[in-house]
Order: structure tokens, then C-alpha cells, then sequence
């Protein structure tokens, strides 16, 4: 992974830090059990539509460990990556599609990252938890045009969607210059939000539109 990409996407993730998760993903107890996906509120719909639209592997329609077996065994997916959790580290995936490129413009490469992060759930014990994050991440390596290219991706995404969703949006600063931006969707009635979309320049020759979904394992 190259510096670049490193950088947005600690970027990326600090910004929708604070809109954590709203729909509960499911985790194997103890005995090696699971229990299902649970969307509990009724106008998760349209999140749901965004997954089936863009995702190949969807976390709110399967168990989590067929869902994990799913996206970690889809055919065409390449140059995978895999840390599993240990004592001193956490859960990472990533994998490059071949031909796969759900955007209204041509990817020149299409990724997908599946990763545990931990955060502080409460300030005044320092206790910690942890969420997941699974992104898809659409890449143009044409300059300025490819700027151009996610920039109306994104655009278009937030203009088909937004009237479902309350939005919150930033910008994305490389110094003063305006160098992305991102937006967290929130469903109605719900503080926190599943959902962050965004795009951003990378440096001169690469762009990337960024779908960030954020699941808690319970």
C-alpha cells in the first residue's frame, strides 16, 4: 500500500470517527455460534440498496462468518492481503478486483478493505472497543481529469441519495487546499452513522472514491 493511500485513509478514518456504527453486524460467541444481522431501523432500505448496488459481499444480508467467506474467497479478487487478530494486533483484508468496477466511471483499480479498528468507547474509564470497517475504494489514475472523475461520482452518489439520509459533510485539506471530501449519512432517528462516502486526490496522477460502511460486532 503506498504512502498515499495510507494517509487518506487515516484521513478518512479520524473524520467519521466520531459517527460511529448504527447497524449491528454479528461475531461467533464462544461456542463458535453466530447469530444474524440485525438492521433495526425501518428506513435502512436504502443503505441496504447502496451495499446490494456496489458491494459483491454484503455483511447485512448472511451470517458474519459466510459473509467473511464470501468476500475472502470471491474469484476475483487478487494481491489479497490478510492479517488475522493476535494479542498485539487486529483483523485486516484487502484485496484488488479484476474487471470490477461498480462506478459511473472506469476504475483503474478497484479495492476492497475489510479491517478492525479500536476506539475509546468511554472517555472517562479509557474503555476500549472496537468497530469495523469495510471500505470500497475506486481508483483513477488520470490527473486532473481523474480528480474530476470521482469528484462527479461522488457528487452523483450524494444527489441520488441524500433526500434518504441526514448528511453531514467535510472537507478534506491538504494545507489550503481543498484536496476531497466526505460525507456521513445518518438514518433518521439515529445518532451515528453507517455510512461515509467520499473522494479525494492522492497526488498529482492518482484519485479515489471512497464507500465506508462501519459495522459493530456484538
Amino acid at each position: 500500500m503506498d504512502k498515499g493511500t495510507i494517509l487518506i485513509a487515516r484521513k478518512l478514518f479520524n473524520l467519521s470517527f466520531f459517527s460511529l456504527l448504527v447497524v449491528q453486524c454479528l461475531a461467533q460467541n464462544e461456542k463458535d455460534e453466530q447469530t444474524p444481522v440485525i438492521i433495526q431501523n425501518p428506513d435502512a432500505n436504502y443503505l441496504l440498496k447502496i451495499v446490494k448496488n456496489y458491494f459483491r459481499s454484503d455483511p447485512y444480508q448472511n451470517e458474519f462468518g459466510d459473509f467473511l467467506k464470501h468476500l475472502m474467497n470471491d474469484p476475483i479478487l487478487i494481491n489479497k492481503t490478510t492479517r488475522l487478530k493476535t494479542d498485539t494486533s487486529l483483523f485486516y483484508f484487502q484485496g484488488v478486483y479484476k474487471n470490477y468496477s461498480p462506478f459511473g466511471f472506469l476504475a483503474d483499480r478497484t479495492e476492497i478493505r475489510l479491517a478492525e479498528k479500536e476506539f475509546v468507547a468511554d472517555d472517562s474509564t479509557s474503555l476500549k472497543d472496537t468497530v469495523i470497517v469495510y471500505q470500497l475504494l475506486g481508483f483513477s489514475y488520470n490527473g486532473k481529469a481523474g480528480v474530476q472523475s470521482v469528484k462527479d461520482e461522488f457528487l452523483k452518489f450524494n444527489r441520488r441519495y441524500s433526500k434518504h439520509f441526514i448528511v453531514q459533510s467535510s472537507d478534506l485539506l491538504n494545507g489550503d487546499e481543498i484536496s476531497g471530501a466526505v460525507k456521513n449519512y445518518f438514518l433518521y432517528g439515529v445518532a451515528t452513522a453507517p455510512l461515509s462516502v467520499s473522494w479525494t486526490k492522492l497526488d498529482e496522477f492518482q484519485a479515489a472514491f471512497i464507500i465506508t460502511l462501519w459495522l459493530k460486532i456484538k
